[in-house]
């Protein structure tokens, strides 16, 4: 009997393999979320105009999705799309963004995506009444820990507004723990959450840009940073992450790629030092290994639980902040 010779050959990669490339991917997208932002800062690129990378080239990227299931996405209770365009969308960008602008790369990616899970799990409790196990509840104190280390240190430091960044990425985070349990809750698939948050936030950017008291400064950059900032926000952010990091769940569990938000602060403090010269002082190495620690025990893989109607829906293992956003 005549054999196909294409199905005995055994795949280029395996599903684990390919899954930690889509992850290490993903982790690096993620980072350059924060890159891009800070870099955006210092050349003085106001976050609004930012987000016009972020945004415009997604919207065509994510118009046949549009096209093709707005059916499904118009079925959705509009609490439950508000949060999920206000908690993924321009508000957020703004938020984190404005952050950026006080605060390090260090900051930001450590206190974003690393105090996710302890929004996520109080939001959880209080307003769906799930519960939080012991193995992630210790993640959690960990987490807390280090959320509280580095808020001591920027109030020694409060002349340079750094506590008013770090505030601004606990509300981001806050947002973004919100777009977790709503979309979740929601039904939508990764490509479509990311539709929704890409066309909720046109109407929004541009009314900011209209009624923004600051100068247009896209035309005073140089090119490279234009095409940087297109590259990261626009492709990187906006589409590749998305896809990479759905494609890292399905191959890997949700558990094991929730592990991406443990490296991103990692590794964007990383590439901060030789990109931007930034390096973190102790105090904030001590808060982000704390935070980061936590990060991984909140996540670890949890024993199988009954299923419960009332919490269906709802997330153990919550998205970062640099997925959609």
């Amino acid at each position: 009997m005549d054999t196909d010779p294409q199905a005995s050959r055994p795949p280029l990669l395996s599903a684990r393999l390919a899954g930690l490339l889509a992850l290490g991917l993903t982790v690096l997208v993620w980072a350059g979320f924060f890159l891009s932002l800070r870099a955006g800062a210092k050349a003085a690129l106001p976050v609004g105009e930012i987000a016009a990378f972020r945004f415009l080239p997604a919207a065509v990227c994510f118009l046949p999705v549009l096209w093709r299931r707005w059916r499904r996405i118009a079925a959705v209770p509009w609490p439950l799309l508000l949060a999920i365009v206000c908690g993924a969308g321009l508000p957020y960008f703004l938020v984190a963004g404005k952050g950026m602008r006080l605060a390090s790369v260090a900051d930001g990616s450590t206190l974003v995506p690393g105090t996710l899970p302890l929004f996520v799990s109080l939001l959880a409790l209080g307003l769906l009444g799930q519960p939080i196990t012991s193995s992630r509840r210790k993640g959690l104190l960990i987490i807390s820990s280090g959320v509280l280390l580095m808020l001591l240190f920027s109030l020694n430091h409060a002349a340079a507004g750094l506590w008013h960044g770090y505030a601004l990425f606990l509300c981001g985070s806050i947002l973004w723990a919100s777009f977790t349990l709503a979309l979740r809750r929601s039904g939508l698939e990764a490509l479509e959450g990311a539709a929704v948050v890409t066309y909720g936030s046109i109407p929004l950017l541009i009314l900011n840009l209209l009624l923004s008291s600051e100068p247009l400064q896209i035309h005073h950059l140089p090119p490279g940073v234009l095409s940087v900032q297109f590259l990261l926000e626009g492709l990187g952010v906006g589409l590749v992450s998305t896809i990479s990091y759905a494609y890292a769940v399905a191959r890997l569990g949700p558990d094991r790629a929730a592990i991406a938000g443990a490296l991103t602060p990692v590794v964007s403090t990383l590439l901060a030092i030789p990109v931007l010269g930034e390096i973190p002082p102790l105090t904030s190495l001590i808060g982000m290994a704390l935070i980061t620690a936590g990060v991984a025990v909140a996540n670890r893989p949890q024993p199988a639980a009954p299923a419960n109607p009332q919490n269906s829906g709802t997330a153990t293992a919550p998205v970062s902040p640099a997925r959609a956003a």
